[in-house]
């Protein structure tokens, strides 16, 4: 009797304790199932908080809740992820440094828990997210003209990601910005250093497909030194003036602006066959009309007239005849050349 009493008993506490088991699971159900409703709602740090309930129920459960605790992992760092996405689309909308900072926040807690949890779905995603923000935010602070920051923060771009094209086409505006130190839109000194990081942006964006960064690197290239090169011709400095203009076409051969510029440079340095090479290209390349034209003729006619060809030079300064290029181009047919007509 004695034996049958001690495995009766054995047998009620074995029964309740399947009950108690399979009434924490139930429960841990119930809960799993909570956290899902509340990620359907958005409500991503309350279901955070479930799942990891759930974690902690299935952890008591023993081999029991091991199914229940391995769904819930693969929910968190899931759950983490949509933060970070809901966040960025705040900042979208907002525009605010803070919004920003905060999305970047979040993506970094994407990368911690995928790294707590072994999971390797979110994170390549979110480590190439971060430096794409913190792009933004170099791109946000120039606009807010916060040098400095905008700085900090592409260089931690570039840290995360050195083959970002668009970061490095930032370097140069900042560079640009800094190095223009009479605020006037041309870069004063450095001109190499800045371009150095315009060719960084080219050469990474062909590389890396991204050739509309390439483009407009290029492009920013040449209209900086066009600049650059347009003001030394103003201030005299003539051999600054070619030196830095025959760079321009390493970014573009194809720039009427910069061969009319040589033109000029060439005629003010006494080279006026030089001069009559780049002018014809500048008129092969100049897409505008008359008058747009009437620059490059007159630099045309300049160049003659220093041969000595009378002839070629009043029928480049006759092509001359307008805008604002009119009375000088006549003053030199009728008063130094004595062409046969001012008039075409």
């Amino acid at each position: 009797m004695k034996v049958f009493k001690i495995s009766l008993l054995a047998l009620v506490l074995g029964l309740t304790a399947i009950s108690i088991h399979a009434q924490d699971r139930t429960q841990a159900v119930q809960l799993y199932n909570k956290g899902l409703e509340e990620a359907q709602s958005n409500n991503y740090d309350a279901s955070i908080s479930t799942f990891e309930q759930v974690i902690t129920m299935a952890n008591q459960m023993g081999p029991e809740g091991e199914d229940l605790k391995q769904n819930a992992e693969e929910q968190i760092p899931k759950m983490y992820f949509a933060k970070a996405r809901d966040a960025y689309q705040s900042f979208q909308q907002s525009k605010d440094l803070e919004d920003l900072q905060t999305t970047i926040n979040a993506f970094r807690e994407v990368i911690a828990v995928s790294e707590e949890y072994g999971d390797t779905r979110y994170a390549p995603s979110a480590k190439g997210a971060i430096p794409q923000l913190y792009y933004s935010k170099s791109v946000l602070l120039y606009s807010q003209d916060d040098i400095a920051g905008a700085e900090e923060a592409v260089d931690q771009a570039l840290n995360l990601n050195s083959n970002y094209a668009a970061a490095y086409y930032q370097k140069a505006k900042i560079f640009k910005k800094v190095n223009d130190t009479n605020d006037d839109g041309i870069i004063d000194q450095g001109i190499d250093d800045m371009l150095e990081w315009y060719d960084r942006a080219i050469q990474v964006g062909d590389a890396t497909d991204k050739m509309n960064i390439a483009n407009k690197a290029r492009e920013a290239a040449h209209d900086e030194l066009l600049a650059v090169g347009s003001k030394a011709i103003t201030d005299g400095e003539i051999n600054t003036a070619i030196e830095t203009l025959t760079k321009a076409l390493d970014y573009d051969n194809s720039s009427a602006d910069v061969h009319y510029r040589l033109a000029e440079a060439y005629n003010k340095n006494n080279n006026a066959q030089q001069a009559i090479e780049h002018a014809n290209q500048a008129l092969e390349l100049e897409n505008g009309g008359r008058t747009d034209k009437a620059k490059i003729y007159f630099e045309l006619g300049f160049a003659y007239q220093t041969l000595g060809n009378k002839a070629n030079a009043c029928d480049a300064f006759s092509n001359a005849l307008y805008g604002s290029f009119r009375a000088p181009a006549e003053h030199k047919m009728e008063f130094e050349l004595k062409c046969d007509s001012t008039a075409k």
